[in-house]
C-alpha cells in the first residue's frame, strides 16, 4: 500500500514538474512574440515598411507583393495598430502550435480597441500571421 502511494506522488510530482517547465517555456515563447508585435508596431510608427513587413508570415507576404503595398494595407485598414496612441498587452494563449496574444490599444482619437494577435514559427522564428482588431465598447479615460 506505501508503494502504490510513493508511486502516485512521484508520478503526480513528474506531472506537475513538467506542467511547470512547460510554463517556463511558453513564457519565454510569450515574452519573445510580445516582442516582435512591440517592434512591428515601432516599426509601423517610424514608417519603416521594410521593418514592419520582415516580421509578417510567408503567408501574409504572399498577399503582398512588397513591403509598401503592405504598409498601404495596415495604415487604411488597421489605423489603430499602425498609428496607436498606446497599447498594453492584456493575455497570451498557447493553442495548437500558434501563440496568441490581445492588446488593448488606444488610437490617436482616445477610441478603445481590442487587437488579437497570431504568431506562427516559421523556419524557427516567430513571425506574425495575423491580426483582428475590434472596437471595444466603452471609451478611454
Amino acid at each position: 500500500m506505501h508503494i502504490k502511494k510513493a508511486i502516485l506522488l512521484i508520478i503526480t510530482f513528474l506531472c506537475i514538474s513538467s506542467l511547470a517547465k512547460s510554463e517556463i517555456s511558453y513564457e519565454k515563447e510569450f515574452n519573445e512574440t510580445q516582442f516582435i508585435i512591440e517592434s512591428q508596431i515601432q516599426a509601423f510608427l517610424d514608417e519603416n515598411a521594410e521593418l514592419a513587413y520582415s516580421y509578417a508570415a510567408p503567408l501574409i507576404k504572399m498577399k503582398f507583393n512588397n513591403p509598401q503595398e503592405f504598409m498601404y494595407m495596415v495604415k487604411n485598414y488597421y489605423e489603430p495598430v499602425y498609428n496607436p496612441k498606446q497599447f498594453q498587452f492584456i493575455d497570451a494563449k498557447y493553442f495548437e502550435g500558434a501563440i496568441f496574444h490581445q492588446l488593448q490599444v488606444i488610437s490617436q482619437k482616445n477610441e478603445s480597441f481590442l487587437a488579437t494577435y497570431s504568431l506562427i514559427q516559421d523556419e524557427g522564428k516567430w513571425k506574425i500571421s495575423g491580426c483582428a482588431v475590434y472596437p471595444m465598447q466603452k471609451q478611454s479615460i
